[in-house]
């Protein structure tokens, strides 16, 4: 504002000593002998009014104002500083997610182990939905698979066996799950695939308990002839 101010009073400085000017001008030329060269050209401020009588105060200093200097503004910083992870923190999560994590599992698997056929494999099923790569995981739903049998679900069981096939295909319990879904081809009546799934756990995994139980099962299955299958490639020594 006070620059502003400044630069109003100057410009009506100006304006008053260019008029004074002038008529000084004007008032030497009445009284001089004209002379061949032309008089000066009176100039009259636009701005001004004419008639004004505009008189300049005496010891008056006139100033020139310079105009502000435009400066930017510091920039702002936006980079983002890297903070060093609290240590303690770290370790209380990796706790919590490794060590203790596997315990809470371990007492969630015994738990569901302890129940009855039916809520035990509702319970076993839940566990290898929250626990999918638990180790045991594979032989949760076999066991689940299980219980439903015992609870007289047979399709829930079969379901299952044939997870435990699709999810787990490298685990121990492949060979029980291969007669589990053999037992359930049995069931529909396809003997054909029964006997397929059977020959399969006998030549893969001749050692196992399960081979025995595909064996036996082999010599009852209507329509059978020959003898018991040989493996087709060098048999496994079990899961």
């Amino acid at each position: 504002m006070e620059i502003q101010s400044l630069r109003q009073e100057n410009v009506q400085v100006l304006r008053a000593i260019d008029q004074l000017t002038t008529r000084v001008d004007a008032l030497s030329l009445r009284g001089a002998r004209p002379v061949a060269e032309p008089p000066r050209a009176a100039v009259t401020p636009s701005a001004a009014p004419e008639g004004d009588a505009l008189v300049v105060p005496g010891g008056l200093t006139v100033v020139k104002v310079e105009p502000p200097r435009t400066s930017r503004a510091p920039p702002i910083p936006t980079s983002t500083a890297l903070v060093e992870p609290d240590a303690t923190r770290l370790e209380a999560m990796a706790r919590k997610g490794g060590k203790d994590l596997s315990g809470e599992a371990e007492g969630e698997l015994k738990a569901a182990r302890r129940k009855e056929p039916l809520a035990r494999a509702h319970a076993l099923e839940g566990f290898v939905s929250r626990y999918p790569r638990h180790p045991q995981a594979g032989a949760a739903l076999l066991e689940a698979s299980a219980g439903y049998t015992e609870a007289g679900k047979p399709d829930a069981a079969c379901t299952l066996a044939h997870r435990v096939l699709d999810e787990y295909p490298a685990s121990d319990q492949v060979a029980d799950a291969l007669v589990q879904v053999a037992a359930c081809e049995g069931r529909k009546g396809s003997t054909e695939a029964e006997r397929r799934l059977l020959t399969r756990v006998v030549n893969d995994f001749p050692s196992s308990p399960a081979a025995r139980k595909a064996r036996e099962r082999l010599v009852s299955i209507p329509g059978r002839t020959g003898a018991d299958p040989a493996p087709e490639s060098p048999a496994r020594s079990g899961p």
